[in-house]
């Protein structure tokens, strides 16, 4: 098994592509933007990090090759660099940035969350009727464009699926599909790659993982999958509407059986789900505030935040504030338990 070089700005990488510089680093490998001596542009270059018992021929790569789908981020070429078993393949620069850095912390508003979801799942459902399971869905392998949409990316660890639909076990621990983690470790399949997807619209709903923020190590989460302690999407989320909710959740059910059929199905779910009248995000917490909001602006009303106070008590209180600085006094409420707390949350942004 060949070690991953570690190419420098002027190297050449299989006699056509130059270094120019080094676009980022991760589990699965190095990442390089290049000339193209045969394109006559710059493209991005990953070198994938060679696993043990890796096949020496790459089948997969003239399909990932003729792939072509909006929401996928197309493959220029795939193959093995000279004289050695270490797999690169090239794409377009992307330089909108990746979801996981956009909703860190916090999320995106539910309304892109959905359109993002919806588009992921467009796009693995195309890999599927390939014949490819991705393996590796997740929010650091999601880009924007320049158009607001987003592609599915980071092809390079996609396996064609036996005759039983199934592959090699693969994924990240943030996302994968906890039968993935059993010692029982079936591998990988068209419901394991889309709980992967649920569990990537979870992450855009809340700025957190199923298993809890992006700062755990990986050990950790392990446990967590194994222990089957995930975090609960409406509490973390009380602004997401209960059919976005429901739909993310039976992406994410533990019994594969129980999840959609396809990724198109998952899709389409996310499609026909109903809102609340705004877009809402949650945002960095005020001063003394436990957890706030953000309503957007409609076409008929200003923005608005909904926050979770903590009184002298002990107790909660739900405050409102409009963008003007008015409070909005008739949806707030005082002496709340934890309990009722997230209820009147879910009641005040369903009616502002």
């Amino acid at each position: 098994m060949s070690a991953l070089p570690a190419a420098q700005a002027g190297d050449r990488i299989d006699g056509r592509y130059q270094v120019l510089g080094r676009l980022g680093s991760g589990s699965t490998g190095d990442v390089f933007r290049v000339a193209d001596d045969h394109l006559g542009n710059e493209v991005a270059l990953k070198l994938l990090t060679p696993k043990q018992n890796e096949p020496a021929t790459w089948d997969e790569a003239q399909v990932l090759e003729r792939l072509r789908s909006p929401y996928l981020l197309r493959v220029l070429n795939a193959d093995l660099v000279d004289d050695t078993d270490i797999r690169y393949i090239t794409t377009p620069v992307i330089t909108g940035g990746d979801l996981e850095d956009v909703a860190d912390g916090f999320g995106v508003d539910s309304l892109s969350a959905v359109r993002w979801g919806e588009h992921l799942g467009y796009g693995l459902d195309r890999m599927h009727r390939e014949g490819l399971l991705h393996r590796d869905v997740k929010p650091g392998n999601a880009y924007l464009d320049d158009n607001g949409d987003v592609l599915l990316g980071d092809l390079g660890m996609a396996a064609a699926m036996d005759a039983d639909g199934k592959t090699s076990a693969n994924g990240s621990y943030a996302t994968v599909a906890p039968e993935v983690v059993s010692p029982e470790n079936p591998g990988c399949s068209i419901a394991t790659d889309i709980y992967s997807l649920a569990a990537t619209v979870f992450y855009l709903l809340t700025g957190h993982y199923p298993t809890g923020p992006r700062s755990i190590k990986n050990e950790d989460r392990r446990q967590k999958i194994l222990a089957g302690e995930f975090l609960d999407l409406r509490s973390l989320a009380p602004h997401v509407s209960p059919s976005v909710a429901r739909t993310v959740e039976q992406g994410m059910s533990l019994d594969p059986a129980q999840r959609p059929k396809s990724a198109q199905d998952f899709a389409n779910q996310l499609a026909s789900c109903s809102h609340y009248p705004r877009p809402w995000r949650r945002i960095h917490s005020h001063q003394g505030h436990e957890a706030c909001f953000l309503g957007g602006a409609t076409k008929t009303a200003l923005g608005v935040e909904v926050c979770a106070v903590r009184e002298k008590s002990g107790k909660f209180a739900v405050q409102v504030q409009l963008s003007t600085g008015r409070r909005g006094r008739q949806h707030e409420k005082n002496d709340l338990t934890p309990s009722q707390l997230l209820t009147e949350l879910r009641k005040a942004m369903k009616k502002l």
